[in-house]
């Protein structure tokens, strides 16, 4: 599908008379990003924890959970952290428990009360059940229940435990459902009334808020942790705040920035294995390593097995456990791999020829509830339109959604409600069950009906924002050190994109085992050549010839081999002028 290419409004010159002595690209860059203002840029530049990370006391109801905690604590009572099946909730789980355990060990508690539970992706579904409550009560003898990126849906279930005598803490940060759990306390960016200024946390955020303020209360209680000790759980926080696809701005850019300092030394012998066999480099991790190595292997877990596998992974202490458990999550993450490709191929097969159609269903018997959401999203980045893709058992439909900006995929459930068992999720990314065939087919019948009233055919163009267009001659090291300013890159901060219009081929090559990259070197009319390379761009070798025109779209990035560094662009979309 042809992408329109739209690039920035130029800076005005106003703007560029207000900061004189700045780049005038990286200038373009921040304006692009809405950063306009010098206490903007200072903030945007150089990111202080001190200053621009909110304290965790300002979530209305944090000191009634941290005393809640204690209370629990002092009366050896069992608590279990009750965490989801995706790297999210796995990572958060761990930030809370991790904090448990240490608070135990530093101040003499019990540390065996403390527990934990996450539900079977395809067995019991998202969020915590009235069936696991019960469960908790009769084997756990639960007393309190801390939730980690769920439960701000699951009010019957938290009823039930009060009535029970079992408290509950939501950390959660997912869309409001139409009740809330009034007998929980609510540690939740989004509650009405809310005055937390982050509306963006992940779930593993909001539970290192409230493992931050467990810290605070605990020294005042005699620990000896030392000042910031509550860092090195960034490394968890930084990995969920990329594989849940958070926006990296305001105060999730500084999570992400000393996240990824703690991940690049972090001290979790179980992530450090998990590297170790995914090939990456202590030191050279950031937000490409987390969605592409780290996310991966512990989601898939949760979508292939169970995601205790990869909760004990994090907590892990012991260096050949950990080992086995890293080769554990990378063999699962393989098999992952193949089965969802099969499942694409399948779903693209049935969907056949989607021309004028808002929403697109895909429905199978067999398929794996941990995998539809992956499946959705490659559809999503193939057609651009929205995608609902389902798994079948019997009478049970277990699905994921993914859409696209403009469309908020979770409004087209609440339109189904009725005919749905469960629902819930982002604008872009959603979950539902229901069961019944003609309940199903009700229920896309509603939704297909609210997508066409709800989306405008602008919104199926898909596009490519450009940041900046420039010549060749404006590629240099201190171009690119300005850019690596803008990191971490990723949703709301996205790495740089240029364009170049009118570049001479003068040298092009199939590179890669199988041919299927694109090494070119392009010329600018004022003779400046500069090597670039295009994955993926390899049939392109068949359309080029010497001396023909392109214009390219690009990263301007660094090549490195035995020793020497080079810069180069990375090819993103290429026409031929």
């Amino acid at each position: 599908m042809k992408m329109q290419w739209l690039v920035a409004e130029q800076l005005p010159g106003q703007a560029r008379e207000s900061f004189p002595e700045m780049d005038p690209v990286l200038l373009q860059l921040l304006w692009n990003r809405g950063v306009r203002t010098q206490e903007a840029v200072d903030v945007y530049l150089g990111p202080d924890w001190s200053r621009d990370a909110f304290a965790p006391d300002l979530f209305l109801r944090m000191k009634d959970a941290v005393a809640r905690v204690f209370t629990s604590l002092e009366k050896g009572e069992v608590i279990t952290v009750h965490g989801d099946y995706d790297a999210d909730g796995v990572c958060g789980s761990a930030v809370l428990l991790s904090t448990l355990r240490d608070i135990c060990r530093a101040l003499g508690f019990e540390e065996k009360k403390m527990t934990s539970y996450i539900p079977h992706r395809e067995k019991e579904g998202y969020g915590m059940s009235c069936e696991t409550i019960e469960h908790l009560n009769e084997h756990e003898q639960t007393k309190l229940v801390i939730t980690v990126d769920c439960g701000i849906s699951n009010k019957p279930a938290i009823d039930r435990g009060h009535e029970l005598g079992i408290d509950t803490i939501v950390c959660d940060h997912h869309t409001m459902p139409s009740q809330l759990p009034q007998t929980a306390i609510l540690i939740h960016p989004l509650v009405p009334g809310e005055t937390y200024p982050n509306k963006q946390l992940c779930g593993t955020g909001v539970a290192f808020k409230l493992a931050s303020a467990l810290i605070e209360e605990s020294k005042t209680r005699g620990a000896s942790f030392p000042d910031g000790y509550e860092k090195w759980l960034l490394d968890l926080v930084a990995i969920a705040t990329v594989t849940d696809v958070m926006p990296l701005t305001g105060e999730n850019r500084v999570l992400e920035k000393f996240g990824l300092l703690v991940l690049n030394k972090t001290k979790r012998k179980g992530l450090v294995k998990l590297l170790e066999v995914a090939g990456s480099t202590l030191g050279e991790l950031d937000t490409v390593s987390i969605g592409f190595q780290i996310g991966p292997r512990l989601n898939a877990a949760g979508r292939m097995t169970h995601a205790s596998a990869a909760l004990e992974l994090l907590l892990e202490e012991d260096d050949l456990r950990a080992t086995q458990l890293a080769m554990q999550l990378h063999e699962t993450n393989i098999t992952r791999q193949k089965a969802s490709q099969q499942m694409y191929l399948e779903a693209k097969a049935q969907l056949g020829d989607v021309t004028g159609q808002k929403l697109l269903v895909a429905v199978q018997e067999g398929w794996g509830a941990g995998l539809v959401g992956l499946v959705a999203g490659k559809l999503l980045n193939e057609f651009h339109v929205p995608v609902l893709v389902v798994g079948r058992e019997g009478e049970r439909f277990v699905g994921s959604g993914r859409s696209i900006d403009g469309f908020d995929v979770t409004a087209a459930l609440r339109a189904a409600s009725e005919h749905l068992d469960k629902f819930g999720g982002h604008p872009q990314a959603c979950g539902f069950s229901t069961t019944g065939e003609e309940r199903f087919i009700k229920a896309v019948e509603v939704m297909k009906a609210f997508a066409s009233q709800n989306i405008d055919d602008a919104l199926l163009s898909p596009s490519l924002k450009i940041d900046a267009q420039i010549q060749l001659e404006d590629i240099t090291w201190e171009l690119y050190d300005n850019i690596q300013q803008l990191r971490p890159f990723g949703t709301g901060n996205p790495s740089p994109l240029f364009m170049s219009r009118h570049l001479n081929v003068v040298a092009f090559s199939a590179v890669g085992k199988d041919g299927s990259h694109l090494k070119l070197r392009v010329q600018s009319a004022g003779g400046k050549i500069v090597d670039a390379i295009g994955f993926r761009f390899g049939e392109w070798i068949s359309r080029l010839s010497l001396g023909c025109q392109i214009d390219l779209v690009y990263e301007i990035d660094v090549n490195e081999w035995n020793g020497h560094r080079e810069l180069q662009i990375k090819i993103v979309e290429l026409v031929c002028s």
